[in-house]
C-alpha cells in the first residue's frame, strides 16, 4: 500500500473517531453545561483547567521522542514502551500530589478545591499513554476509533443518568475522570497484539529519551501556561460565571482541534522517518499540510464568526447569550493553531524541539502579560484576544523560521490565494445571510470558496495526481 494510501486509511480512521466523539462529547457538553449553569459549569472547567497544568509532568514530551524513535525502527519499540511506561507512572504520582498540594494551600473554597482533587485523579491514567506508540507508528487508528467511542458512550450514559437522578458537580467531574481511565486501559490491553513490551530498566535508554525530551518538556510547560492560563485567570480576576462563557465557547473552539490533529497523527511519523533519510518528500508532505490546514482554518474562522449567535444560542441556549463574543474571537485562535500543529510537528520531526521550547516560553510570557492587561477591562474577551495573538506570533515565526532554516520553499502562493477567496466569501455572508439559512449558506460558501482555489491555480496538478492516487476515480 503506498504512502498516500496509508495516510489516508489512517487519517480515515482518525477522522471517524475523532467526529463520532466530538459528536458525543458536544452532547455530553450541552448536558454539563445546561445542568450545572454559567457558575458551576465555570468550576467544572477551572477544575480540568487547573489540573491541565500538571498534565505535562507524566508526559514530560516523552510521547513525541517515542514515536519519532520508534518511527526510525519498530524492533526497538517494546523496549521503548516498557522503559516508558515506568517513567511516566512514577511521574503521574509525582504530578497528582504536586497539583492536589498547589490547589490545597490557595484561598479557593472547599468546593472549587474537591473538584480539583477529583479531576486530577486522571492524571494518574497517563501513566498507560505510552501504549498509544504503537498505533501511531504502525498506522492502525482503527483501534483508537474503537477505545474512543467506548469512553465516549460511558460518559454519556453515565452523565444523562446523573443528569436525571443526581446532577452534582463532583459526580460529573467523577465520572469524566472515569472514561479517561477506560480509554487508556483498553489501548494497553489491546498493544498485546502488536507487542509485549520489556520493562527491564535500561537507564542509558531512560536517560536518552528524558535528554531528548527536555525541550519539549519545557515547551509543554510554557503551552500549558498559555493554554490554559486564562481560564485560571478569570477565575481570580472575574467569576464563575464569566469564566462559564468563556469556558463554553472555549470547549467548541477546541473542539474543531481534531481537523489538524489527524493530519498531523498520521504524517508525523512519516515525517520523522523522511527526515531521518533526507527524502525530499518531507517538504512534499510540509507544503501540502500547509495548504490544507491554512485554507481549512480561513473557512471555518469565517463561519463560525458570521454564526456565532445561532450557534450559541441553538446549542446552550440564552442563558449562555454571553458566550457569542468570546466564539467569534476564540474560533480565530482556534484556525491559527491548525497551522501551528504543523509547525510543532515540523520542530520535532526535524529535531529542533530546541527552538519550539523556546517559542513556547516567549508565548508564555506574553500571554500573561495580554491577559493581565485585557481581562480587567474587558474580561472573557479580553482573554480572547491575548490568546488570538499569541497563536498569531507562533505561527508566524514557526513557518518564517522552516521555510528559512529546513524546506526553503516559498508560502506566497498558498497564503495569498485562499486570503482572497475568503475576502469574496465573506461578502458574500453579508449579502446573503438575511436570506438564506444558515446550513444551505454554509455549504454554498464552501464550494465558492473551493472553486476560487481551484480556478486560480491553488489546487495545482500535484493536488489533483495525488488526489486520483488516494481515490481511485473510475471511468
Amino acid at each position: 500500500m503506498s504512502i498516500a494510501k496509508r495516510i489516508l486509511k489512517n487519517s480515515g480512521y482518525l477522522l471517524i473517531s475523532r467526529v463520532a466523539t466530538k459528536v458525543v462529547s458536544f452532547f455530553i457538553l450541552l448536558y454539563i453545561a445546561n445542568y450545572l449553569g454559567p457558575a458551576n459549569f465555570g468550576k467544572y472547567s477551572f477544575a480540568f483547567a487547573f489540573v491541565y497544568f500538571f498534565s505535562f509532568i507524566p508526559d514530560l514530551g516523552i510521547h513525541q521522542i517515542l514515536v519519532r524513535e520508534a518511527a526510525k525502527d519498530e524492533t526497538i519499540m517494546d523496549k521503548l514502551i516498557g522503559n516508558a511506561t515506568i517513567v511516566k507512572s512514577v511521574l503521574s504520582v509525582v504530578a497528582f500530589l504536586l497539583c492536589c498540594l498547589t490547589i490545597s494551600v490557595t484561598d479557593y473554597p472547599s468546593s472549587t478545591k474537591n473538584a480539583v482533587f477529583i479531576a486530577a485523579i486522571g492524571l494518574l491514567a497517563t501513566s498507560l499513554t505510552g501504549f498509544g506508540i504503537v498505533y501511531e507508528v504502525k498506522l492502525r487508528m482503527d483501534y483508537s476509533l474503537l477505545f474512543n467511542i467506548t469512553d465516549r458512550l460511558f460518559l454519556l450514559v453515565s452523565v444523562l443518568y446523573l443528569a436525571w437522578h443526581n446532577p452534582s458537580l463532583n459526580l460529573f467531574i467523577g465520572v469524566t475522570v472515569a472514561a479517561e481511565f477506560i480509554n487508556n486501559t483498553l489501548m494497553t490491553i489491546s498493544s498485546k497484539h502488536f507487542l509485549t513490551p520489556k520493562f527491564k530498566i535500561d537507564y542509558n535508554l531512560i536517560k536518552k529519551i528524558i535528554l531528548e525530551a527536555l525541550p519539549i518538556a519545557i515547551s509543554s510547560a510554557f503551552v500549558m501556561i498559555y493554554f490554559r492560563i486564562d481560564t485560571v485567570m478569570l477565575s481570580l480576576l472575574t467569576n464563575d460565571t464569566e469564566v462559564g462563557f468563556y469556558s463554553a465557547a472555549y470547549r467548541l473552539t477546541e473542539a474543531l482541534t481534531f481537523i489538524p490533529s489527524i493530519l498531523m497523527v498520521s504524517t508525523y511519523p512519516i515525517m520523522s522517518k523522511y527526515f531521518n533519510e533526507k527524502n525530499e518528500a518531507f517538504s512534499y508532505i510540509y507544503v501540502k499540510s500547509f495548504k490544507i490546514l491554512f485554507a481549512s482554518g480561513l473557512m471555518i474562522g469565517t463561519v463560525v464568526t458570521f454564526f456565532s449567535e445561532e450557534i450559541i444560542l441553538k446549542i446552550y441556549g440564552s442563558e449562555y447569550y454571553g458566550s457569542i463574543i468570546a466564539l467569534q474571537v476564540l474560533i480565530w485562535a482556534t484556525s491559527v493553531m491548525f497551522v501551528n500543529y504543523l509547525v510543532t510537528s515540523t520542530y520535532v520531526a526535524s529535531g529542533n524541539q530546541n527552538i519550539m521550547a523556546k517559542m513556547s516560553a516567549i508565548a508564555a510570557v506574553l500571554n500573561i502579560g495580554l491577559n493581565l492587561l485585557l481581562i480587567p477591562s474587558y474580561s472573557y474577551t479580553g482573554a480572547g484576544v491575548a490568546t488570538f495573538f499569541t497563536e498569531l506570533i507562533l505561527m508566524v515565526y514557526g513557518v518564517y523560521w522552516i521555510n528559512k532554516n529546513i524546506i526553503q520553499i516559498g508560502l506566497f502562493k498558498e497564503i495569498i490565494y485562499p486570503s482572497i477567496s475568503i475576502c469574496i466569501v465573506s461578502a458574500f455572508l453579508i449579502v446573503s445571510r438575511n436570506y438564506i439559512d444558515v446550513i444551505p449558506l454554509t455549504v454554498v460558501s464552501i464550494l465558492i470558496f473551493t472553486g476560487i482555489l481551484y480556478i486560480t491555480g491553488w489546487v495545482d496538478s500535484d493536488d489533483i495526481t495525488l488526489f486520483k492516487k488516494i481515490i481511485p476515480i473510475k471511468k
